[in-house]
């Protein structure tokens, strides 16, 4: 019994915290092209029309992270023979 609600514990964590360690990421490599390359971010977003301030960089990629997290598709396309 005590297995059992381990285990539905550990998916319920992980269902929270994989959204969380994903944005975390995400933030963290907006964070380094923020420093790195965000004036050529910026000024790329904005010719498609996203008008976004320097500061904001890290928020927006942990946002997409996340976002994109949900649409992982964990099979590998295999070259059939």
């Amino acid at each position: 019994m005590l297995k059992i609600i381990g285990l539905i514990a550990l998916i319920v964590g992980l269902c929270f915290l994989y959204p969380l360690l994903s944005f975390i990421v995400g933030w963290i490599v907006g964070c380094i092209i923020k420093v790195t390359m965000g004036a050529s971010i910026i000024s790329g977003l904005a010719i498609v029309g996203i008008n976004l301030p320097l500061e904001k960089i890290p928020l927006f990629f942990g946002t997409l992270a996340v976002i994109a997290s949900f649409f992982h598709s964990p099979e590998i396309n295999k070259k059939k023979e």
